[in-house]
């Protein structure tokens, strides 16, 4: 391993996307934040199996994700009498050849007939190797076919403004 200038010029390029992630999660840490930008990845209920999910940036362990506009998923039908809970989610990918990739994906609940729980989820942080994580955006409800309300699981990350504003 070598140092190097990661914002330098060298002649030809040579940043890497660990790099640039190193740096997002030096400053902000960590933690999976919501940015406080366009539409924040609101959620609309288009109908019983459809959702919009609206533009946003979020930032994953440091990996900037970007939604131009909104996305459709779709929800599977619920079952009569039973409960289920599904999660949205922001899925990092690392494939072959370490092509990385994110997408919003419909984590899918085990339907019961007492207390919905939410379905488990990628949790290996890519900085431990992990090659699929998840950040849960929101939890849909299912009663029965009908869809509850969504309920957000992200936090948003406030700009560095608003937080110097607040302890001035």
């Amino acid at each position: 391993m070598t140092i190097s200038l990661v914002t330098g010029h060298a002649g030809t390029p040579h940043v890497t996307a660990a790099q640039d992630a190193g740096l997002h999660a030096g400053i902000i840490g960590l933690d999976d934040y919501v940015l406080d930008m366009q539409n924040k990845f609101a959620i609309t209920v288009v109908s019983a199996n459809k959702v919009t999910i609206g533009s946003g940036e979020l930032v994953m362990q440091g990996y900037h994700v970007s939604n131009d506009g909104g996305e459709d998923l779709i929800i599977s039908n619920g079952s009569q009498g039973m409960k289920r809970n599904d999660l949205i989610v922001c899925r990092y990918e690392k494939g072959s050849e370490s092509v990385e990739s994110a997408s919003l994906v419909v984590v899918k609940g085990e339907a019961t007939t007492g207390t919905a729980k939410d379905p488990a989820i990628n949790t290996t942080s890519m900085w431990k190797g992990g090659t699929v994580y998840d950040m849960p955006l929101y939890r849909i409800p299912l009663n029965g076919i009908t869809l509850g309300t969504p309920v957000p699981l992200f936090n948003i990350m406030q700009p560095m403004k608003a937080v110097w504003d607040s302890l001035s």
